[in-house]
């Protein structure tokens, strides 16, 4: 029998060995009951989901709330459907205020649990308004200026994959091992889709997960992290990294929930996973198109520009919510500071050999926090090959820095440990192409250039064999954020 741990808090009161074990018993009694239910009496998902709302939370789900539920329990070709038990568990922790199922909350509605009426059609409630998010025009908001001007060396990994702790194949302790030992990774997470996580108190997945990085973990040789895919259905799929707890698509299941979830997070960091997957042509509105929350906008740090095998190409080339740019420069457009990220998004076993496609992270030297802060900084470059790096600076800063106005210097350099060198380089200022270079053996090009309030430069490369490279920007803000 498993050790069951019980977190104290000084409001909370503790459970006696005898009582707890009789709430578990409770507990998966009526866990068995809703998920073994026969299916003739059972309701059909659109009838269980209402009637669920208004048994736990008292109301009648919006139309975005319910479409989430519904696609989440029919699951699809990427991912299984949840269980009922798994959806209830949440809603339950939904009403309860908190981010996970806790000892205190179960005893708290165990009565509820054992009496939901798991035949009973809504009795009021047609689910047909949705809740529409804020879209008055908010005054611009600034990140401060910051030069990034350390003696920085290139690291590579990626923080975007899957374990049979949610959907994928393979332990979370094979992950790590492959990632650390056979791909060679200096850094690596497992960000298993929270909507799975949700297990009752006993499986504590989370905390699992987050035991066995730092059991991986080791400075100068593996950075090992973790984190959690909010895995919205509707709204888009959003990884958040360095956060002791977690949340869902259905405890928290709005943009703004979630920007303000992580926003109160101290040291976690979230970033745009495969955008244009979730936009779905009745709902195209994935990540509310890029709308920015400025309550996160030192948290949300990047997007994809390459996911499992597709690559940066397909991410510039198909274009994004706005026409004509890509999905890079509509994020920054739209007033975020993101960087040049991806994702192997590994479901099967093979974490780190999926591909050579990686995501480069300037550091001063390697260890996890140091990974957290470059990631923070905007550091980090997006890579087809897994050796090569680009250095872009302005007046010395390297890419993620914030300057102020004025006319600088640019450096621009590549490099590959297997001598693979770079041909075609794009210099990009706010999706518009500034100047573009032939290269040869040198590898290193200088130039002038002109920064303005509110533009980003950022570099496209083009090795020889066709993989490609893009820089993070650098951007161009007031000289003053004081009021």
């Amino acid at each position: 029998m498993k050790v069951l741990l019980l977190i104290l808090t000084f409001n909370a009161f503790a459970l006696t060995n005898a009582e707890r074990s009789s709430l578990k018993s409770r507990v998966e009694a009526a866990v068995n009951r809703i998920n073994n239910q026969e299916r003739s009496t059972r309701l059909n998902d659109q009838e269980f989901i209402i009637s669920m709302y208004q048994q736990i939370l008292q109301a009648t789900p919006d139309f975005i709330d319910f479409k989430t539920a519904e696609l989440l329990l029919a699951g699809d070709d990427d991912h299984p459907a949840i269980n009922r038990s798994n959806f209830i568990e949440q809603l339950i922790t939904r009403k309860s205020g908190e981010d996970t199922i806790t000892w205190e909350v179960l005893e708290k509605e165990i009565d509820l649990l054992e009496n939901l009426n798991l035949v009973s059609r809504p009795s009021y409630g047609i689910y047909l308004s949705s809740r529409e998010e804020d879209t008055s025009r908010k005054k611009k908001k600034y990140l401060e200026p910051i030069a990034h001007r350390g003696e920085y060396q290139p690291y590579y990994g990626y923080l975007h994959a899957h374990s049979e702790l949610s959907d994928g194949r393979g332990q979370a302790i094979e992950a790590y091992t492959m990632a650390k030992q056979e791909a060679k990774l200096d850094y690596f997470a497992l960000t298993d889709h929270s909507e799975f996580l949700h297990f009752w108190p006993w499986e504590r997945k989370y905390k699992k997960l987050r035991q066995i990085a730092d059991e991986f973990n080791e400075d100068g040789k593996f950075a090992a992290l973790y984190g959690f895919e909010w895995s919205h259905p509707i709204l888009g799929h959003f990884n958040i990294v360095n956060t002791k707890k977690f949340t869902s698509a259905i405890i928290t299941p709005t943009m703004r929930g979630i920007m303000r979830w992580l926003s109160k997070r101290d040291g976690g960091f979230g970033r745009f996973n495969h955008p244009g997957r979730h936009n779905l042509e009745l709902l195209p509105i994935e990540f509310r198109k890029l709308k920015v929350y400025n309550r996160a906008l030192e948290e949300v740090v990047g997007i994809e520009l390459w996911n499992k095998d597709k690559g940066i190409r397909s991410y510039l080339n198909e274009g994004s919510y706005m026409e004509g740019v890509n999905f890079l420069d509509n994020a920054n457009l739209k007033g975020w500071f993101v960087g040049a990220m991806g994702g192997q998004d590994n479901h099967d076993k093979d974490w780190g050999l999926r591909n050579d496609y990686r995501v480069g992270v300037w550091l001063e030297s390697l260890n996890r926090q140091n990974v957290v802060d470059g990631y923070f900084a905007r550091r980090t470059f997006a890579t087809e090959d897994k050796n090569a790096w680009v250095s872009f600076k302005i007046d010395g800063a390297q890419m993620g820095s914030r300057l102020t106005p004025g006319n600088y210097t640019y450096e621009i350099e590549f490099g590959d440990s297997d001598d693979e060198i770079v041909t075609h380089i794009k210099l990009i200022n706010k999706g518009e192409l500034i100047e573009e270079y032939q290269l040869g053996e040198n590898q290193k090009i200088t130039g002038e250039l002109t920064g303005s309030v509110d533009d980003f430069f950022y570099v496209i490369a083009e090795q020889a064999d066709g993989n490609m490279l893009i820089s993070s920007p650098i951007w161009f803000v007031p000289y003053s954020l004081l009021p």
